[in-house]
């Protein structure tokens, strides 16, 4: 009768330190990773490059995720002369690339990662004549996609545009 009291004792204990958490530790967040849509956006800056700011949950605890930001991008380009005009319509240029960019971040002990990338507007390569100066006028950027490739978390964001106010009417 002794013995079966001490092997419920020791099968109880056993079984509840199979299924309890260990007072103090987090619980890894694994399995479910993803970016929350409603705090993940895509804007420009005011020199017109790409800003994707984002929070990705369901990740492990202290875990380092490498995100990267893709984008194509449509620059366009004129020249300006000295007069802060566009002197020609051969002076504008157009150019469509595909960017991207990429950073390590710390997740939280809770699993949350939240940061910002940017990805810079193409710099142009037309070159302008002797006196004009390559200004930018307008970039569209398109296919817009936050990728975590160490979760395999991804998310495609809307197109955004930015319009350079100071740069003269292209004629």
């Amino acid at each position: 009768m002794v013995r079966f009291r001490w092997v419920l004792v020791i099968g109880t204990v056993l079984a509840f330190l199979a299924i309890a958490p260990i007072a103090g530790a987090a619980a890894p967040n694994t399995g479910n990773a993803h970016f929350i849509k409603s705090q993940t956006t895509a804007t420009t800056d005011g020199s017109g490059n790409l800003v994707a700011s984002f929070k990705e949950t369901g990740l492990s605890a202290g875990s380092t995720e490498t995100i990267t930001l893709t984008a194509t991008q449509t620059v366009t380009y004129e020249c300006v002369n000295g007069g802060g005009k566009n002197p020609s319509a051969s002076n504008k240029h157009s150019i469509t690339t595909t960017s991207s960019n990429f950073g390590n971040f710390p997740v939280d002990r809770n699993g949350n990662l939240v940061a910002s990338l940017t990805v810079p507007v193409a710099p142009d390569t037309m070159g302008c004549p002797p006196g004009q100066t390559d200004t930018l006028v307008s970039v569209v950027y398109s296919n817009i996609t936050l990728k975590d490739s160490t979760s395999g978390a991804q998310i495609s964001l809307a197109d955004v545009s930015y319009t350079n106010h100071s740069a003269p009417p292209l004629r």
